[in-house]
């Protein structure tokens, strides 16, 4: 299992489509899982530490296990079948440990609300990731991306991104074509 910082959520809003982006920063390759707007607003909101009147889900759902003395030890995005991707999130509670099943995007929703650590298997980032060029690395598109951009180029890039047919098109994306959107993605994160 290899170790990955999350850096992103990206959300498309003319696609209607969003991607969580995982560095792997020792191998210097990115990852690119196709979320739903939900979870990418949760984990975007994790990532900024944006303070809100009430929790959100996974706020919620970090109290539960804080109030039962569990911690997510950590998530693994174990599996790719079907280009699925299958996740489990390691809950301890004194001695006993528990494996859960989960879909990636929650369970990395959790450990950003938690500050838990997210693992990749190696064989997943040998197939789906994507090596950066030498010398870039992935940033945080937020705030301070977006404030390094002027408004042209900030609309520019959000237009370069995707050019899907249509909603339905994200449930039969290719190999291919997944490869070439999470590109677009990459361009607008690299620096």
């Amino acid at each position: 299992m290899i170790r990955v910082t999350v850096v992103d959520a990206v959300r498309l809003e003319k696609q209607k489509i969003s991607a969580v982006v995982l560095l792997d920063e020792v191998g210097h390759r990115a990852l690119g899982i196709w979320i739903g707007e939900a979870e990418a607003t949760m984990i975007d909101m994790g990532l900024s530490q944006t303070e809100l009147p009430r929790p959100m889900t996974m706020n919620f759902m970090a109290s539960i296990l804080k109030a039962a003395g569990a911690t997510l030890e950590e998530v693994r995005v174990e599996t790719l079948k079907d280009e699925i991707f299958y996740a489990t999130a390691k809950i301890r509670s004194g001695d006993t440990v528990n494996e859960i099943d989960a879909r990636p995007s929650d369970a990395i929703a959790l450990a950003v609300a938690t500050g838990s650590p997210v693992f990749v298997a190696e064989e997943i980032l040998e197939k789906c990731g994507i090596a950066l060029p030498e010398g870039k690395t992935l940033h945080r598109i937020g705030k301070d991306a977006a404030s390094r951009l002027t408004e042209d180029q900030l609309q520019e890039k959000q237009l370069e991104t995707l050019d899907l047919a249509g909603p339905e098109m994200r449930f039969t994306m290719t190999r291919e074509e997944y490869d070439r959107q999470f590109q677009h993605i990459l361009r607008i994160l690299m620096v």
